[in-house]
């Protein structure tokens, strides 16, 4: 007995040693992520050392840009890193060709293609911008070394090439290798997150919770950020996963559809909350004289036994919502069955609202129904990708928002700021003008995506000073001491591993990033040192100058406006809305409301990003958008309920007049006083009928959600220009 316990003990003691080590050097994704990062720095340096390519330190620069916690977004920026600089490796080659002796036309024409890439930049999404961004200063990389020798353009051009490729190929092995978990997976985790912050939100709201508290107002700010990312998890996942190219529209619309829930979470959970306190079951139809119920003018007899009372239901979304805000966002199960029930309640609300006889508790019903409705068109795509099914959600393709204003003076600005830069070196004769064109060149065109550019450049240009005082003092006190690539990586170790960490800190994320970049750059690591104190202090000059003058650039040169262009975009979601509504409704009008939803968000999130410098302003428009959402939403449905609503000649047009106001929102009161004598018109016809007609109580209902909805909308209206007396 002895000896088998003693074996079975020594079988186990393995089977336990694993897991514990495997446990105990389980990290954080954060030291994860920075150990990667300098792991493929570490061997892109060598082997750019070794391949003896022109500047090695641009292959560890490279690692750091294409740096992304996620596998497919380090795939994604990788590879459209290389397209970017292929095409500014071409533009340079032309640009040189054409204009290497005439120095000002080469300034202007380089100006010119940059001005192009940003203003390209700032029509893209994603890394499509850092594409084109990066297409626009590859050309100043590339010219800053061939200044002096044009006829070897084509070799400097190819030796950027090959050190980016070798970065970005080194960057990706070594995230392959060393992360295990793929991009798909944690997409879906966050995504079941954000349904279940969303349902909790709801329930906060519904429980009392005004909806100006400070922790629902963050809750519901961080969940806002969360879903705009989760766009760019579905762009990652499908560089590691076809089928998820083959659903990305369709859950692209299932994000939309969730953002739109988060937008009318106060007003859903307050209309939960109402129809809890004032419910009351709906009456049974009275029987006639003779016995018999009182019959419809069309369809079957009323139901003696009517739907679940509110109540009732009242308690199951209430269920419903605690189960989803339960919901493990590890839990690797299909979100089927969570769809289901939700499909099931909202089945309910549907019937329900059919048997009500009371205008107010028809609106509660509504929007708890529209809430839940957007819930299950978040959920449902998510559930078809991972059943294998057909992407549930069909339409036409997606369309991106088009920020033309802001891309024309981001254009505008890094033309300017480079022209300028050049004539300063060309007619100073500073040897070191290329160098102050390079630095130009990559800030004005990489902080113009930032929603606080200004504030950016200074931050940015906080790590460039920083690198240099560095640089210098690792140049000249340390690196002369040392011999061999381990003395020297380890020498950079603690500096690097510091800095990495922090461009994971959103607070320090541009400080440590330019910190990292320029560190690399001004150290200036080749296989043969040459210790020059003159040259670096020249070259420092040129940096730290370029650093601060882009601070200048974007406070002088068309400083970016928050407020107008928060005027700008609101003018643009207005025309979109009124156009929608115009043309919407009807057997041959109706519109993807899904797929306009997405281009509509995306100009919401530019919207909110505008207004971080004003938190209230952008903590209120954030429901006053959701009210914009409500209104433009309920037109759309009362615009296909319209031709069936068989109204007689004075009502029809009341209504008729009702829903043309509608698509002239720059006059909210109007359409406001439009809607509100169009509800009480159907109203007035429907308690006058013999019969109930629930259409007439449902299109009463949703003109007066409208007119509750305007004065909102109004306010967000009034950021576009001070609406004129009467509006």
């Amino acid at each position: 007995m002895s000896v088998s316990t003693s074996n079975g003990a020594a079988r186990s003691d393995p089977e336990r040693f694993w897991p514990g080590l495997l446990s105990a050097l389980r990290l954080s994704p954060a030291t994860a992520y920075v150990l990667r990062t300098l792991l493929s720095m570490g061997i892109a340096f060598y082997a750019a050392l070794w391949l003896q390519l022109g500047t090695p330190a641009s292959a560890a620069v490279t690692v750091m840009i294409v740096a992304n916690p996620s596998r497919g977004g380090i795939v994604s920026k990788g590879v459209w890193r290389i397209f970017g600089t292929v095409t500014g490796a071409v533009a340079a080659v032309l640009i040189m060709a054409a204009f290497g002796q005439t120095p000002m036309l080469f300034i202007a024409a380089f100006g010119f293609w940059l001005g192009l890439c940003t203003f390209a930049s700032s029509m893209f999404r994603h890394f499509r911008a850092y594409a084109a961004v990066l297409s626009g200063y590859t050309v100043a990389l590339i010219a800053a070394g061939a200044v002096s020798a044009p006829d070897h353009v084509l070799a400097f051009a190819l030796s950027r090439l090959s050190v980016v490729t070798l970065g970005v190929v080194v960057s990706t092995a070594v995230t392959m290798i060393f992360q295990p978990s793929v991009t798909t997976d944690g997409m879906r985790a966050r995504a079941r997150a954000a349904v279940r912050g969303v349902a909790r939100l709801l329930l906060s709201r519904a429980d009392g919770t005004p909806m100006d508290d400070p922790a629902f107002i963050a809750e519901r700010t961080r969940l806002a950020g969360e879903i705009e990312r989760l766009d760019e998890g579905v762009e990652f996942s499908g560089v590691e996963a076809t089928d998820v190219n083959r659903h990305a529209a369709s859950l692209r619309r299932g994000l939309a559809a969730l953002y739109a829930a988060l937008l009318s979470v106060s007003i859903a959970g307050h209309s939960l909350n109402l129809l809890a306190t004032t419910a009351e079951p709906p009456p049974r139809p009275e029987p006639s004289p003779d016995g018999a119920e009182i019959k419809e003018e069309s369809g079957p007899p009323a139901p003696v036994t009517a739907e679940p009372p509110p109540e009732d239901i009242v308690d199951r979304v209430r269920g419903l919502l605690q189960e989803i805000a339960q919901y493990d966002p590890q839990d690797g199960r299909s979100p089927l069955a969570m769809a289901e029930k939700i499909a099931a309640t909202a089945a309910v609300l549907t019937h329900l609202q059919g048997s009500v006889r009371s205008l107010d508790q028809m609106n509660t019903l509504a929007r708890i129904h529209q809430e839940l409705e957007q819930l299950y068109a978040a959920m449902a795509p998510f559930a078809a990708w991972r059943a294998g099914r057909k992407p549930y959600h069909q339409g036409r393709q997606l369309v991106a928002f088009k920020d033309y204003e802001t891309a024309l003076r981001n254009g505008a600005r890094s033309f300017l700021a480079v022209v300028l830069g050049g004539c300063f070196g060309y007619f100073t004769g500073w040897d070191m003008a290329p160098t102050l064109m390079i630095i130009l060149a990559a800030s004005c065109a990489l902080l113009s995506g930032a929603p606080s550019a200004a504030a950016a450049s200074i931050q940015f240009a906080k790590g460039i000073t920083l690198s240099t005082v560095l640089a210098g003092i690792w140049e000249f006190l340390i690196l002369p001491h040392l011999t061999g690539y381990a003395l020297l990586a380890l020498s950079l170790l603690p500096v690097l591993a510091v800095a990495v960490y922090y461009t994971t800190v959103p607070r320090y994320a541009l400080l440590s990033l330019g910190f990292v970049i320029f560190f690399i750059t001004q150290l200036n690591l080749t296989n043969r040192m040459s210790y020059d104190v003159v040259a670096f202090a020249n070259s420092a000059i040129a940096f730290v100058l370029g650093a601060w003058v882009t601070v200048l650039v974007f406070r002088i040169i068309l400083p970016p406006n928050p407020m107008r262009d928060a005027s700008y975009l609101v003018r643009r979601m207005r025309r979109a809305a009124e156009r929608l509504i115009a043309r919407g409704g009807g057997r041959h009008g109706q519109r993807d409301w899904l797929g306009w939803l997405v281009t509509y968000n995306q100009a919401m999130q530019r919207l909110f990003m505008r207004l971080q410098v004003d938190p209230v302003l952008r903590s209120r428009s954030i429901g006053d958008c959701g009210a914009l959402l409500i209104i433009a939403q309920e037109a759309l449905r009362l615009r296909s309920l319209f031709p069936a609503l068989d109204l007689p000649p004075v009502e029809r047009e009341v209504v008729r007049g009702a829903l043309a106001q509608l698509s002239r929102l720059r006059q909210p009161r109007r359409a406001a006083a439009g809607a509100e004598a169009a509800s009480a018109k159907l109203l007035d016809l429907y308690e006058a009928g013999g019969a109930r007609r629930p259409g007439l109580l449902h299109a009463a209902s949703g003109f007066r959600t409208i007119a509750a909805m305007m004065p909102q909308a109004e306010r967000l209206l009034a950021l576009e220009c001070p609406l004129p007396e009467g509006a």
